[in-house]
């Protein structure tokens, strides 16, 4: 009998690259403020906030009074420039702008004749985590050129993540190795970039390629049970997942590569690590039965339909496995292997249609036979 190749995890896999990492919550609230010249209110000037590290920008015009007001805004530092109507800069200066109180409110206060921008929170009490109230001082210009530098290699790595995901989610496995591999040179300490490029490799049947990507991912994951205090949106339990799969996925590598030694122990270590181990107690089940392991991969597919009971495949190899691996070696014994009709049964139940349909009609009419000549102590058909 004909059987089905391995199953592959790449989907959940593919959330490593679409799901970026969320960052630490910054604090946010409205911002305040007058443009005034020489204590004069200036109208009709445009006021441009962006914030440094939040990687968000405001542009908005004062009103007849000068003031101006923005919602919903991080605070932390700003680049901050005053533009008047014609378009002539008037001034330019970086500043932390920080607020306290529910609701939180910070007050800006900027004079261009004095060149002075002034940040007060609307309560003298700091929320936690933020500075203590006073203005930030002024940038250097070496500060400012490795903020841009740290922006434009943001931006570079988001749109290169942005090709990535969309070659791994169309299957367009050439078009994700150039942008994983930059990543994986701008970013060596991310495992997750590592086991993007092991996919686009394996499905390109690059698989000694593959295993040091792969390799490198497990490296540089450490304990499983370790997360990075920095990445809040990864817990333990995503981390567990997503390395689960890793190994998942480079056991069917291994498989591929006809080093079966090496796939059944990445199986065992997913299987070991993985929250939900359907997959790798599936692949562990069907490598067995290729070994004809039969107590071995019994267990594996007990394992496997104990954690995912849907899945119509697991019972077919069972059922096959206790079939004909429990034979008695004469044919004057007869011998009807226990379980195994019932394994076959629930696969037709599940995929009445399904590609072993045909095979596991014929293998229940057999033990029908095998039943019947048991009750009346004859030979077992031929």
């Amino acid at each position: 009998m004909k059987l089905p190749s391995l199953f592959c995890a790449f989907a959940a896999l593919l959330v490593v690259l679409a799901t970026p990492p969320a960052r630490s919550e910054t604090p946010t609230g409205q911002i305040k403020g007058t443009v005034t010249d020489t204590g004069s209110p200036l109208a009709g000037v445009e006021v441009r906030f962006a914030n440094v590290n939040a990687g968000r920008s405001f542009e908005i015009k004062t009103d007849e009074l000068g003031a101006f007001s923005v919602e919903t805004a991080p605070f932390g530092d700003y680049d901050v420039e005053i533009v008047s109507a014609g378009g002539e800069r008037l001034l330019t200066e970086q500043i932390t702008i920080y607020a306290s109180g529910s609701p939180a409110i910070a007050i800006v206060k900027i004079d261009i004749s004095e060149s002075k921008i002034s940040s007060l929170p609307s309560e003298q009490t700091p929320i936690p985590g933020q500075p203590v109230p006073g203005s930030k001082a002024k940038y250097t210009k070496q500060e400012i050129k490795d903020i841009k530098a740290k922006n434009e290699r943001t931006s570079e790595m988001n749109v290169l993540i942005l090709q990535a995901n969309a070659a791994l989610l169309n299957e367009n496995w050439p078009e994700a190795i150039a942008p994983l591999q930059q990543l994986t040179g701008m970013d060596p300490d991310n495992w997750e970039y590592f086991s993007g490029l092991g996919d686009a490799q394996y499905h390109l049947r690059q698989y000694q390629e593959a295993i040091g990507s792969y390799e490198s991912a497990l490296l540089l994951a450490g304990d499983p049970a370790v997360v990075d205090p920095n990445g809040a949106w990864m817990d333990a339990t995503k981390k567990k997942t997503r390395i689960g799969r890793l190994l998942n996925n480079e056991g069917n590598v291994y498989s591929a590569l006809h080093k079966t030694k090496e796939a059944l122990a990445a199986y065992n270590k997913s299987a070991a690590v993985d929250p939900e181990p359907k997959l790798a107690y599936y692949n562990l089940c069907v490598t067995e039965y290729n070994l004809k392991n039969v107590e071995s991969a019994v267990t594996a597919c007990d394992k496997a339909i104990a954690v995912d009971p849907g899945k119509a495949e697991t019972y077919f190899f069972k059922g096959s496995l206790l079939l004909y691996g429990n034979q008695p070696e004469t044919k004057e014994k007869v011998a009807v292997p226990a379980g195994a009709a019932d394994a076959l049964k629930r696969y037709l139940e599940l995929a009445p249609e399904g590609e072993h349909a045909g095979d596991v009609r014929q293998m229940l009419d057999y033990l029908a036979a095998l039943a019947k000549r048991a009750e009346s102590g004859g030979r077992q058909p031929q």
